[in-house]
């Protein structure tokens, strides 16, 4: 082997070794550095829903405005949340458009923004971002404080791009985009206009016939607009005087015209895009004319940057993912505090506050969400305070903005802190990848807990209403959850199931438990469904062997008391919380002290700073000692070299090649 190819080799493992070295010296440091260590879990996940390397272009609270504004180009902008089913269900749609108009990027380039990453925030409450996905369009030049044109996202691909042309024709029209290539209809009757203005270098201009609600012609000219030696121009069946000029009689139809004023019809197989697209081509090879005509369907090719390279770093947090995972799975089937907290804090620090006024429904929506959880959400004594803070905040007012809301959330969270047992993370509802379960999830498995503890609560409380709950959820659903297409299908359903009829606090827990059996059966095989966790009928036969009788019907009695138990605030499962609820709270620190107790148990090693076990430090030791000596055997070639001559060469201090 090469020497110096061995050197490097060695050096590459050395680095790798310093590293983790280096990190498990800063173990004791990891707490100081936590939302550093998020950012590096949020890069190895990506970048919400897409990446650069899917022709889109990536927009964030830094970079969004700088791009927007007094732009030379206009912009096609999907405003998503990365939880969203539908957002992920339409990210394919978004991909596929990207890929199908990027050559067309001097004239509109697709761009998309994750609002669901916090620090994307305050972009998508001033863009007023009322549902998801949002698709918006920025003209040319577009002045700061214009927040874009909404766009209908149709049911397809080709809905969507049809969509953007009417936008893209109307900014003509307007005035506007007077660099792109003309894709308004050609109006004149006579040809002689068309070669107006136009360079020396066009030899050829293609007219395309269509009917008035066509798309051909636009599409096709902006496909091949950057070819310099053509222009193409649309013409509908409104203009009679040309079509009858030429002896266009059917539509679609493709014509010809050279600067000799010779015309020629040209023989289309299919009256497709594509077909017109390869017609032009093969007309100009005839004419002896080599063009590159853009094929849509063919993806980005593959970049040197884009090779994976193995890292130890990446190994050890997958090792560490696997690990939490059957730990969570050896636990059995528990209702965990971090994910009802990681729901709670998702809402109110990040949904509400997207909502720019929140006034009239709006406002008695939060009111009614914040008085159950105020009543019902298990906290200790510091979030209890905190929530009844909140409460009392928002019902002295009818109308707050969103941003308020948030200033209102910090300020009171910093007054009373500490309020959550641990740090924002989900358990139970924690998906294979970042983009399944979660939020939804925790927001489900939120609801169930507050019917059956304010059933708990309740139970003697002959004035109690039992639909209490229920009502803050369809509230809160319906005028705050992110995703559009959801909360439009819980209100249908909210609706169709007679909700309004509910009578009995048990009536309340069944009713939303068969809610979300029905969404379950709705999504089942779905693309937003984690193939890790199926969306099955629940509660399953290993969940509950008694809710169900021998015929396979459920057996509501028994489905009642599996509720009960599983989603009590008595039986909640304290894993992974720190146990800083209050000093007051000791039924709480005695269950997490024997929950981490169990994990250990279960996992037979004890753990040492950033979930690295005696066996994860042991390899980091032998590796280090193993590349120590190594690099002290080959100082040692190098200083024996040294002794036999009497002068020094710089190949003696790189090696000989």
């Amino acid at each position: 082997m090469n020497f110096n190819v061995m050197r490097y080799y060695i050096a590459t493992l050395v680095f790798q070794t310093l590293v983790l070295h280096v990190t498990v010296l800063v173990q004791d440091a990891s707490a100081a550095v936590a939302g550093k260590n998020d950012n590096y879990d949020s890069l190895l996940t990506g970048q919400g829903l897409y990446s650069s390397n899917d022709g889109i272009y990536i927009l964030n609270a830094t970079n969004f405005k700088p791009s927007i504004y007094e732009s030379k180009t206009g912009w096609f902008v999907e405003f998503y949340n990365s939880w969203c089913g539908f957002c992920l269900r339409f990210a394919d749609t978004w991909k596929a458009l990207a890929q199908d108009i990027g050559h067309w990027k001097d004239v509109v380039v697709v761009a998309a923004i994750d609002c669901a990453n916090d620090d994307n925030n305050p972009i998508c409450r001033e863009y007023e971002i009322m549902h998801y996905p949002m698709l918006k369009y920025f003209h040319v030049d577009a002045k700061p404080g214009q927040l874009g044109i909404e766009i209908e996202k149709g049911k397809d691909m080709d809905a969507v791009r049809h969509n953007l042309i009417d936008r893209l024709e109307k900014e003509q029209q307007e005035g506007r985009g007077y660099s792109w290539p003309n894709i308004t209809p050609y109006r004149s009757g006579d040809t002689k206009n068309l070669w107006k203005d136009l360079p020396a270098g066009v030899k050829y201009n293609f007219l395309i016939f269509e009917t008035v609600d066509s798309f051909l012609a636009t599409e096709v000219t902006l496909d091949l607009h950057n070819i310099s030696s053509i222009q193409v121009r649309g013409v509908t069946s409104e203009n009679e005087p040309l079509s009858i000029m030429l002896s266009v009689n059917k539509f679609p139809t493709l014509i010809a015209l050279g600067r000799n004023s010779s015309q020629q019809l040209i023989n289309v197989r299919y009256p497709t895009r594509e077909g017109i697209r390869k017609a032009i081509k093969e007309f100009l090879v005839l004419k002896g004319i080599t063009v590159d005509i853009p094929d849509n369907t063919n993806k980005h090719p593959s970049e040197w940057m884009k090779v994976e390279i193995p890292n130890v770093l990446d190994i050890m947090k997958e090792r560490r993912d696997e690990k939490e995972q059957e730990e969570v799975r050896a636990l059995g089937d528990l209702l965990f505090q971090l994910d009802l907290e990681t729901a709670l804090r998702y809402s109110i620090d990040h949904e509400i506050p997207m909502v720019k006024v929140i006034e009239g429904d709006k406002i008695q929506a939060l009111k009614a969400y914040l008085n159950v959880l105020a009543k019902y959400f298990p906290f200790g004594r510091n979030g209890i305070l905190f929530l009844d803070r909140l409460r009392e905040l928002v019902d002295q007012r009818e109308r707050l903005t969103g941003k308020e809301f948030r200033q209102i959330v910090k300020s009171t969270e910093e007054e009373i802190s500490p309020i959550y047992s641990g740090p924002q993370g989900w358990i139970g509802c924690k998906g294979s990848v970042s983009s399944f379960r979660g939020y939804p999830c925790g927001l489900w498995t939120m609801f169930h807990m507050l019917t059956v503890n304010s059933a708990i609560r309740n139970k003697n409380n002959l004035e109690y209403k039992p639909q209490e709950v229920l009502q803050a959820m369809l509230g809160y659903i319906k005028n705050f959850f992110g995703c559009a297409d959801c909360s439009e299908h819980f209100v249908k359903m909210a609706g169709e199931n007679k909700m309004s009829e509910v009578r009995t606090l048990n009536e309340s827990i069944l009713w939303l438990w068969k809610s979300h059996n029905l969404v379950n059966k709705r999504l089942a095989g779905d693309k937003t469904e984690d193939p890790m966790h199926k969306k099955v009928q629940y509660p399953s036969k290993e969940q509950c062997s008694t809710c169900k009788y021998n015929n396979e019907s459920w057996n509501e009695a028994e489905i009642l008391r599996y509720l009960y138990r599983k989603y009590s605030s008595s039986e909640i499962s304290y894993y992974n919380s720190s146990g800083k609820l209050n000093e007051n709270n000791s039924i709480v620190h005695l269950k997490i002290r024997q929950e981490r107790f169990a994990s250990d148990k279960y996992s037979g090693q004890r753990k040492l700073g950033w979930d690295f076990t005696i066996f994860d430090i042991s390899i980091c030791v032998v590796l280090y000692v193993t590349s120590a000596t190594i690099l002290v055997l080959v100082c040692i070639k190098f200083a024996m070299k040294r002794t036999y001559r009497k002068k020094t060469y710089i190949h003696d201090l790189f090696g000989k090649v």
